[in-house]
């Protein structure tokens, strides 16, 4: 059938586009924090919550978020999560406390808990299984492109306009989106008549008790804690270490996330041929002695290659990951698996944050932050390690 390929590439367009809102509305904190903390009178491990307090929110309800994807289906919660998520990150351009922006930011966290899993199961249920890891692949650069989006523009808009000015932004961005996924995400037929009655109390507790998915979900924690605690302290660490401009920090912090956008579709292409748990524990691995080389080095003039590489190895074992979850249960599961599995993940991308913070306000090094931050990775791929595929999933080479 012709044209057989405009739906599922529709599709992957739109939950792409919810998710790389999420992480702009996300990760328009860090880039302020020298401001912003300057304006509040924050402390360190204060700014370090806010990044916390928006994770709490979201790692709360990635499991009832996957719940509820399979219960009513992943358009109307994409749509929900939409308009909370904006709402109230327009609300931190009127914040003038702590406590207003910790509770602001937990909201809005609240609003982006079921992306990740609603847009698992709309690729599902678009995407053949034999081309699912490029579209995951291209899903996942959601995260890198939202990473060099708030770079660009928030430093910028926050020196010229303040802080505060960013947010009204990056809250309008989600609000605009609903009105694109309410005219053209659509659920397939067979969507409606199997998946939306939700998995029963027996499934969900099966996906409970999978050994491998919470394997895999301990090496996801280990990644995630590394990824997104260096998104929240690099640009600090460049502007205070380094001495860079908040807009020089941010450019070189839209290069770790330029670096991961170019790498993941490649890798979710590769990921569809080769061992998917190969490629993770190698990836992981990796990423621990780059995080370290960071934090030691002291040259600008490497400053370019060198997060870059730190960039593709903080995003690279994302997308592989994400479709060995999608291959350890049920299709039917897609969404409460998804849920419980990024629970575990995000749960590193919560502490992180606030356990730099603390370390650097104790000791006033970034590098023991930053090998801190290392340590999550290296365990993530140690429990890669442990992780068993059904012999079918573990092939070398799968049928194209």
């Amino acid at each position: 059938m012709k044209n057989n390929w405009i739906r599922p590439v529709t599709v992957v367009v739109l939950v792409w586009m919810t998710y790389m809102f999420s992480f702009v509305d996300r990760l328009s904190w860090p880039p302020v924090i020298p401001l912003a903390s300057k304006d509040m009178g924050l402390s360190a491990a204060n700014a370090g919550s806010y990044m916390t307090a928006f994770y709490i929110g979201y790692v709360i309800t990635q499991f009832p978020g996957g719940l509820l994807t399979d219960r009513f289906g992943y358009r109307k919660v994409l749509l929900g999560s939409y308009l909370t998520m904006g709402v109230f990150t327009l609300s931190m351009s009127l914040v003038h406390t702590f406590e207003q922006g910790f509770a602001f930011r937990l909201l809005a966290g609240l609003g982006s808990g079921a992306i990740f899993s609603a847009s698992m199961a709309a690729i599902f249920d678009h995407v053949s299984a034999k081309r699912r890891g490029i579209a995951i692949g291209l899903f996942m650069t959601a995260t890198s492109l939202g990473v060099t989006v708030v770079n660009l523009f928030v430093p910028t808009v926050a020196q010229n306009h303040g802080w505060r000015s960013a947010f009204l932004i990056a809250g309008l961005l989600p609000i605009a989106g609903i009105i694109l996924n309410f005219f053209f995400l659509k659920e397939s037929n067979t969507y409606h008549g199997t998946k939306t009655k939700g998995v029963s109390v027996k499934e969900m507790f099966e996906v409970l008790k999978n050994k491998n998915l919470l394997l895999a979900g301990a090496a996801g924690f280990g990644g995630l804690w590394a990824t997104w605690g260096t998104a929240t302290w690099a640009n600090t660490y460049l502007n205070h270490n380094l001495h860079l401009s908040l807009v020089e920090a941010g450019k070189m912090m839209a290069v770790y996330g330029m670096a991961g956008l170019l790498c993941k579709p490649l890798i979710g292409f590769i990921s569809d041929y080769f061992n998917k748990k190969t490629i993770a524990f190698w990836a992981l691995f990796l990423f621990a002695p780059v995080l370290v080389w960071f934090g030691i080095n002291t040259h600008t003039g490497i400053l370019v290659p060198l997060t870059a590489i730190l960039g593709i190895t903080a995003f690279i074992y994302s997308p592989v990951m994400t479709a060995i979850i999608g291959e350890l249960v049920d299709e039917k599961q897609i969404g409460t698996a998804m849920g419980l599995v990024n629970a575990i993940w995000q749960l590193g991308s919560l502490i992180s944050p606030l356990v730099v913070g603390v370390v650097v306000d104790t000791t006033s090094s970034f590098l023991l932050g930053f090998m801190v931050l290392a340590a999550g990775p290296l365990l993530g791929a140690i429990m890669m390690l442990f992780v068993r595929l059904k012999a079918k999933q573990a092939r070398k080479w799968d049928a194209a």
